[in-house]
């Protein structure tokens, strides 16, 4: 069930965003993976993430789901 809520919150995440956390977190792509992959600088992969989480913790306050 939490792992449906958090899959539902990441989908809600802008496009660029949510192509970094699957391809880091569902398909363990390193970062040099996921730049080479999206053809974006790797800072710019880590910028998306940084976003992508301050973005999930804001949609998991708002929506009141707690991770366990």
């Amino acid at each position: 069930v939490e792992s449906e809520k958090l899959k539902d919150l990441i989908e809600q995440l802008p496009e660029e965003q949510k192509e970094v956390v699957i391809l880091r977190h569902f398909f363990n792509f390193s970062f040099k993976e996921v730049s080479d992959y999206t053809k974006a600088p790797i800072n710019t992969c880590l910028g998306r993430m940084r976003y992508a989480l301050i973005n999930l913790r804001r949609l998991m306050e708002e929506h009141r789901v707690v991770l366990r």
